[in-house]
C-alpha cells in the first residue's frame, strides 16, 4: 500500500483548549500505511461504536508509540499478536470525542486514512 500524506489532526493543548496537530514527518517516515478494515486489528467481538477520525481528538502522540501501535497493527493482521480492544474515548463536547486510551493506534489510522475506528465509551 502506498504511503500516505502527513495528516493533520485534532489534539488536546496541556491547557485543555482543542487545537490543530501535525504528525512528525520523520515519524510519518516510518509507517507503513495500513488497510482501512479494523476487524483485521480489533477485537471486535463485544460492543463498540465506529467512531469517525475526524470526531475524535488525540491526548497525546509518543513518536515512540506510534511507531510501536504500527508493527503491532501489523502483526495483528497476520494473527500475532492477539488483537487490541477497541480505543477507549469519552465525550469531550457535543461533538468531540477525547481518546483515553489507543492515541497511538487512533495516528496510525489516520495516517493510513481511515474513515472510522472501533470505540468503547467510559
Amino acid at each position: 500500500m502506498k504511503d500516505c500524506e502527513v495528516p493533520i489532526y485534532l489534539s488536546l493543548r496541556p491547557d485543555g483548549a482543542v487545537c490543530e496537530a501535525v504528525l512528525n514527518e520523520q515519524i510519518a517516515a516510518e509507517l507503513t500505511a495500513l488497510p482501512d478494515d479494523p476487524a483485521l486489528y480489533f477485537d471486535l467481538c463485544g460492543a463498540h461504536l465506529l467512531i469517525p477520525l475526524d470526531k475524535l481528538v488525540n491526548t497525546r502522540a509518543r513518536d515512540k508509540g506510534i511507531v510501536n501501535a504500527n508493527r503491532h497493527m501489523q502483526g495483528g493482521a497476520k494473527g500475532n499478536p492477539k488483537k487490541r480492544k477497541p480505543l477507549t474515548v469519552r465525550a469531550l463536547d457535543n461533538a468531540l470525542w477525547l481518546v483515553v486510551d489507543g492515541n497511538s493506534t487512533l495516528i496510525n489510522a489516520r495516517y493510513s486514512n481511515w474513515r472510522a475506528i472501533p470505540c468503547n465509551t467510559e
